[in-house]
């Protein structure tokens, strides 16, 4: 089988090669085809191009720095958060102290408080058994005293009745 006749089996719209050679023509034409391409490129680079890449570029460098502005914020916030906590933990810590302080120094007026309740105490119950010791005592001497006192009427007594 030979190529015109694997060619005919397909069918293939051939294209007469003078046709080829006539749809491509060099000549001056293309000259102002070329300038008016030229011009339009230069137009639209202009027109359009230059200003939808400005348009691009300015957004991109308001969210790239809006981006960054926010990071630095962010940043700043979280440094800021830190201080707090820190700040709260300090003011805990110092709250603490003071509780603990307040409650040694309760401690030691309790201590001083039953200290003189203590003394006070003593100071009374020795006072009372000083005062009923002089009681007894002066209940002795006063029995003792009567006591002579009746045995003198006694006395007196039972040698007027045997005199």
């Amino acid at each position: 089988m030979t190529a015109a006749k694997r060619a005919g089996n397909l069918t293939v719209n051939r294209i007469p090669e003078a046709r080829i050679a006539l749809m491509i023509s060099l000549d001056w034409s293309i000259v102002p085809a070329l300038i008016i391409f030229i011009l339009t490129v230069v137009a639209l680079n202009y027109l359009l191009f230059k200003p939808v890449t400005r348009i691009q570029e300015e957004r991109e460098r308001r969210t790239t720095g809006l981006m960054s502005q926010t990071q630095q914020e962010l940043a700043h916030h979280l440094q800021l958060f830190d201080e707090y906590q820190a700040t709260i933990k300090n003011a805990r810590i110092e709250g603490y102290r003071l509780m603990e302080k307040a409650r040694s120094e309760a401690l030691v007026k309790r201590s001083a408080v039953l200290e003189a309740a203590k003394r006070d105490a003593e100071l009374q119950a020795q006072q009372a058994r000083d005062s009923i010791q002089a009681q007894v005592t002066a209940a002795r001497a006063a029995l003792e005293e009567e006591a002579r006192e009746m045995a003198g009427d006694i006395a007196a007594a039972v040698l007027q009745r045997s005199a």
